[in-house]
């Protein structure tokens, strides 16, 4: 039952990355499509998220009530997959307006970041702790694989634009295969194991959740270094594509072609991190990740040519392999079970309001010196001194952590052997 609902985890990893490479992948580019200012399209491919972070604050409430980590799972992703239908309307018939489209997106991340917690307490019960690092990676190498055949079809779609049956704009249909991908992806989840018995653990409101948090003081303090850099990576991360879109003219081909090189580099990647999977840990990944991705922002003011943009982008891809790996490492290894869900809400929290932030000031940047080629190139120069200076006191963390956990380690065996 375990070993066919950890397969069944693969399957639904594929569908949801379907939706997201041919549906969220393309909501920037859908945005500018229809009129929104580029600071404004950067601002909807951010801010829904952080709306939506704050949105899944019920989550611990919502288990309360529910009593079921799954079925709190499964509503969640049947509501993200919902609310595709809105974008399917408005894309077959007149443009939403900002707020409109505002509110879509908030319930679309919200779900989805309602959904997160739980799933990873259900996950940490199915998969056990040695099989951990090579189930996750195998399933992030197939979340890309999807992610990229979904993006791929959309920017081919887009670039061509394929008219199929009552489809009458090409953005409808790469809604309407989100929303079916989605959909099935939640009754995959709806088919999956879970023990009854694991709904024992106890539910925690909001503010028990904070208290929870609050008492970790290892995983307190480390978050607390990492939202500096989240938000120092939304300063100028939103404004990439208006940027390929609006400033340099790439068409749909080019665009889907950019953003699939940067999957590429994340699949390479990942099969590169499988094979030291047990060397390594999550700290050393994540540190090693969000180094290599704080000249990036700087080396897009370089050059504008598409093979120079190409380059970067896998490079991107590379590094952010090594920083989700490790993200994804530490909430499973190095939380208990029933820390995962308090502590997830929390750290979704805390990365949204960083999110605001970074954005915010990338934007304010971008309005006070105006829509045009300098201003951008100044944003990202901006967004590579702020990455710097947000990565240094998180690495000195991080190090001191890791020496502090090799001395405990030498001093155990060095008791062991007395």
């Amino acid at each position: 039952m375990r070993e066919k609902s950890l397969r069944l985890s693969l399957f639904d990893a594929f569908l949801c990355s379907l939706m997201i490479g041919a549906g969220e992948t393309y909501l920037p580019a859908y945005s500018l499509s229809i009129g929104m200012g580029e600071i404004f399209a950067g601002v909807l491919s951010t801010l829904p998220i952080v709306s939506g972070a704050f949105l899944q604050l019920i989550t611990p409430r919502g288990l309360q009530r529910v009593q079921s980590h799954k079925h709190w799972v499964v509503a969640s992703t049947t509501l993200q997959a919902l609310t595709f239908i809105p974008l399917i309307y408005f894309s077959a018939t007149r443009a939403p307006d900002f707020w409109t489209l505002f509110f879509i997106l908030t319930l679309y991340w919200g779900s989805g970041f309602a959904a997160g917690p739980a799933w990873n307490y259900w996950m940490g019960r199915l998969v056990q702790v040695e099989e951990g690092n090579r189930y996750f990676s195998k399933r992030s190498r197939v979340s890309q694989v999807g992610i990229l055949i979904g993006l791929i079809g959309g920017g081919v779609a887009l670039h061509n634009k394929v008219e199929i049956g009552p489809f009458s704009s090409v953005f409808t249909m790469l809604f309407v295969f989100a929303f079916a991908c989605r959909l099935f992806s939640s009754f995959i989840l709806s088919s999956q194991y879970f023990d009854p018995t694991w709904n024992r653990e106890p539910k925690l409101g909001f503010r028990a959740s904070w208290k929870v948090f609050w008492a970790n003081s290892s995983k307190r303090q480390f978050f607390f270094f990492l939202a500096p850099f989240q938000a120092a990576v939304f300063v100028s991360s939103p404004f990439v594509t208006p940027y390929m879109l609006a400033q340099i003219k790439m068409d749909y081909g080019t665009y889907m072609t950019a953003i699939g090189i940067l999957f590429i580099g994340k699949i390479l990647a990942l099969t590169l991190i499988d094979r030291f999977r047990g060397t390594t840990s999550g700290f050393n990944l994540l540190v090693f990740g969000a180094g290599a991705i704080v000249p990036l922002p700087a080396m897009w003011a370089v050059s504008s040519d598409p093979y120079f943009i190409f380059f970067l982008q896998f490079i991107s891809g590379l590094a952010w392999a090594f920083v989700e790996v490790g993200l994804s490492l530490i909430f499973f290894k190095d939380l208990k079970q029933e820390e995962k869900v308090p502590m997830l809400t929390v750290y979704n929290l805390l990365n949204s309001l960083a999110i605001i932030l970074g954005t915010y000031v990338g934007g304010k940047f971008l309005w006070f010196f105006g829509e045009k080629l300098s201003s951008y190139y100044m944003v990202f120069i901006l967004g590579t001194v702020s990455r710097f200076a947000g990565f240094i006191p998180l690495y000195r963390y991080v190090k001191t952590q890791l020496l502090g956990a090799s001395s405990d380690s030498t001093n155990q065996e060095t008791e062991k052997a007395s």
